[in-house]
């Protein structure tokens, strides 16, 4: 069997794909830059530097997904190829972060590595998501939207919990080790389970490629024309509107809450507890939100997912800011980090979901990788503005409580940047995307 014929194949091999995904993403979203804030007091503007440099090379997916969807090895299979190149070179990269030494004198290399490695995890996340939408059928889109990203939650809280785990006994380079480790195991996934039945294992490998209509090479004014008409109506304009603001907040937020509760909080809480909280104690809700949120967007529609995710995360952003007075109540300050993530996680299946909805034409997978990119933009204006945001909010003639205060009117910010945008969702049309396609397909006969 292979992953177009099997279920089971194609829900394993997608979700541990994503796991890989999110294992150095929660190292180097929530762990190293924590441990920075406690160890070496660094401060918003490093701090959103850091986790901004994770998302810039996700940027470069609209350069990956025409050359994938332009070339392949096709007696492989259309994705394969790129997804276990693109496995090989992320382990690769983390060799970069060893032997660093004092971290706070290395901030320049460190985003360099950061940049390095997150350039070849973007490409990973092309070619699994190009692979998803070739080989899912629609009625599985929203189950297994949530099961990806769920299982990339999964790999976020493995590396965040996890890893300061290990970095506080072991030191950097034996995170390096755990990491390489888990990307190597799970890339023997993809290079043991083929995509359709006929294809080869490898290059060398004896048998027929599979008998398909689709060429090694399309022509790229086809893709590009294809491409275009994707976006030429108004629902997808409009998404793209969405995507583009979505999330501004939450990557304020991101990065705010990290010296907010390392630095300002009494009593403070160390780089491990924060790690504890975004990542072990995170991984239950979010997994039920992501899987949820799958299942409701396919019975419900996907619309109410982001309202739900997003306008309930907004909410959580202003009851938090309108109490400041209970922020150092450790329960409070946890409810809200937990809030977050499990809110955030079900804004996010509802976006990819609808966005995958949507995505239309011959070069779908570009399309759908083009909102994913878009949405990486979002995301980093948000921690490059995080630093920004608060000093604006900075008034010294509040005194000593000026640092406290600009934390509170940030979060109000946040909360506002969050259920603004929703507005927007009033007019996508899922169905609009459904005409224009059986139209194109009529036109085709």
């Amino acid at each position: 069997m292979a992953l177009a014929d099997n279920r089971l194949q194609r829900t394993l091999t997608l979700c541990a794909l994503y796991v890989a995904q999110g294992v150095p993403w929660g190292f180097m979203l929530i762990t190293l830059p924590a441990y920075l804030a406690h160890k070496y007091n660094v401060g918003d503007d490093e701090i959103g530097q850091l986790t901004a440099i994770i998302l810039v090379p996700w940027s470069f997916k609209l350069l990956w997904a025409p050359i994938m969807d332009t070339f392949t090895i096709r007696s492989m299979g259309r994705r394969r190829p790129w997804i276990i190149g693109s496995e090989l070179l992320m382990a690769v990269t983390l060799l970069g972060f060893w032997g660093l030494g004092d971290l706070s004198e290395k901030m320049q290399l460190l985003l360099f590595m950061y940049f390095l490695h997150n350039c070849f995890a973007s490409l990973q996340d092309v070619c699994t998501d190009a692979l998803a939408v070739d080989i899912l059928p629609p009625h599985e889109q929203g189950q297994m939207n949530g099961l990806m990203w769920g299982s990339k939650l999964v790999g976020k809280g493995v590396g965040a919990w996890g890893l300061s785990i290990v970095l506080s006994h072991g030191g950097l380079e034996a995170c390096v080790v755990v990491q390489i480790t888990i990307l190597l195991a799970i890339m023997l996934i993809p290079m043991l389970i083929l995509e359709c039945n006929g294809e080869k294992r490898f290059p060398w490998s004896k048998g027929s490629e599979a008998k398909v209509a689709a060429a090694n090479v399309r022509n790229p004014a086809e893709v590009f024309k294809a491409f275009v008409r994707g976006f030429s109506l108004t629902t997808t304009i409009v998404y793209i509107v969405f995507t583009l603001v979505k999330l501004i907040g939450v990557g304020i937020n991101e990065v705010v809450t990290k010296t907010l509760y390392i630095q300002q909080l009494n009593p403070k809480w160390t780089d491990v507890n924060y790690s504890t909280a975004a990542g072990l104690y995170a991984i239950a809700p979010i997994i039920i939100a992501a899987i949820l949120g799958g299942l409701l967007g396919d019975r419900f529609g996907r619309r109410k997912v982001l309202l739900v995710g997003f306008g309930g995360y907004g909410l959580a952003a202003f009851i938090f800011a309108a109490n400041p007075g209970m922020w150092n109540e450790r329960w409070f300050a946890m409810s809200y980090l937990l809030s977050f993530e499990t809110l955030n996680a079900v804004a996010s299946v509802g976006f990819l979901s609808m966005a995958m909805r949507i995505s239309w034409t011959s070069s779908a997978a570009i399309v759908f990788t083009t909102y994913m990119t878009l949405s990486n933009v979002s995301h980093v204006t948000g921690n490059w503005l995080a630093g920004p945001v608060r000093r604006m909010f900075l008034y010294p003639e509040y005194g000593e409580s000026a640092t406290l205060v600009s934390y509170e009117l940030t979060f109000w910010f946040v909360g506002l940047l969050s259920i603004a945008p929703l507005l927007l969702l009033i007019v996508v049309s899922p169905e609009e995307v459904d005409r224009a396609r059986d139209a194109e397909r009529r036109s085709d006969d």
